[in-house]
């Protein structure tokens, strides 16, 4: 892993609560700099760490932080999510970050995103149980929000959940470390899940902004008409199934003592992935086996044996 740091790194921060953004890039598209541009912006310094693209991204990146408070750390290999993740959080940690803000590459956030999380934690009853604070948004593709917002009587401009999603995330470090960090023989899928599952079940919360503060997408989304109504699929890869069954298996036996409600939720959601995967979807023989042997490694908790699955990942 190299690190590339092409402007000066900030001395540590005396302030409290303050941001270090922390985004994963994977073979990125040309419009990445306006996306990073924006979080440049609202975030004293932001971390990127690529998981192994081509040279004509890397020498991207490199452009992108020789000219903003960017430090890049650079893998050889996709390394997965969970592992890159890590890393950023980590030397945001060692240079006295008190919060990161964890992005994905194609997240286009708000002017307003950081002030808008910082604004929850500092109105949360109790901010030091707070492990994260996930950023409400709208999907890229149709516009729909992934939470309908709510106020309480007090005015509180988030509410506690289960879950949320990686991207725009603010992440307390002190309690990253406590928890060891994201799960990384999880590789890509369900890591959130994870750790906010993990967080709440060592008495910490989990908190989403009332309003969406961002543009998000899962997937290639695509909308389909099933019996009269609108139904959308993800479009992703067999290995993609694979890594989210496998995980939401182990979570499940995990967890179903701890949170029932959102695993029978969860395992609901992916049985009706399943349906219209098989109606809609390209290469559905592939995308089967994918998820038949997620399943069976999930049950039988087996997450060594990820090559075949890790290879077809990044080809």
């Amino acid at each position: 892993m190299e690190s590339v740091s092409t402007v000066q790194a900030l001395p540590r921060p005396t302030v409290v609560q303050t941001i270090c953004a922390v985004m994963v890039t994977y073979h990125p598209d040309e419009l990445v700099s306006e996306r990073i541009r924006r979080v440049v912006a609202q975030a004293p310094q932001t971390v990127i760490v690529d998981n192994g693209s081509p040279a004509s991204s890397v020498e991207q990146l490199k452009a992108i932080a020789s000219r903003s408070a960017v430090h890049l750390i650079l893998n050889s290999q996709n390394e997965g999510l969970a592992c890159a993740l890590n890393a950023g959080v980590r030397w945001a940690a060692s240079r006295g970050f008190d919060w990161v803000l964890t992005l994905d590459q194609d997240t286009l956030v708000a002017p307003d995103m950081v002030d808008a999380l910082m604004e929850v934690v500092d109105s949360y009853r109790a901010p030091e149980k707070l492990a994260v604070v996930g950023s409400n948004y709208r999907d890229k593709v149709n516009g729909s929000l992934f939470r309908e917002p709510v106020m309480d009587r007090r005015g509180f401009s988030g509410r506690e959940i289960q879950s949320v999603v990686t991207s725009g995330s603010l992440i307390s470090v002190d309690i990253f470390n406590k928890l060891g960090g994201f799960r990384e023989q999880f590789f890509i899928d369900c890591i959130d899940h994870d750790y906010c599952l993990r967080a709440r079940a060592n008495g910490f919360q989990v908190i989403l902004t009332s309003r969406p503060v961002m543009e998000h997408g899962i997937g290639h989304l695509t909308e389909h008409r099933l019996l009269g109504r609108a139904v959308h699929t993800s479009n992703h890869s067999a290995a993609r199934r694979y890594f989210t069954f496998r995980n939401m298996m182990i979570l499940s036996r995990e967890y179903i003592g701890k949170e029932p409600e959102w695993i029978t939720q969860s395992l609901w959601a992916m049985a009706k992935s399943v349906v219209l995967i098989c109606l809609f979807e390209n290469n559905r023989i592939h995308k089967l086996h994918g998820i038949l042997s997620g399943c069976v490694d999930g049950v039988l908790m087996r997450t060594g044996s990820l090559r075949k699955w890790q290879i077809e990942l990044q080809n």
